[in-house]
């Protein structure tokens, strides 16, 4: 369900409890990447449980991460 009003969505995906949070907005997909980058520092992971999606405003995941 997209809930964010900005062009980009980033949402926090717990696969553990299978709930989705926003966490943040971002005007432009750059903006996005780089707020996931700066909160999740050292967490991205190739092989992180749970994941980071920034959505587009038509609900479409345009950038995923997995977080540890």
């Amino acid at each position: 369900m997209i809930t964010h009003t900005k062009p980009f969505g980033i949402y926090y995906w717990d696969t553990f409890d299978n709930e989705t949070f926003l966490i943040s907005e971002a005007g432009t997909l750059k903006k996005a990447i780089a707020k996931v980058h700066k909160r999740f520092k050292g967490r991205i992971k190739d092989d992180g449980a749970d994941r980071v999606d920034i959505v587009d405003l038509q609900g479409t995941v345009v950038e995923k991460f997995k977080v540890g």
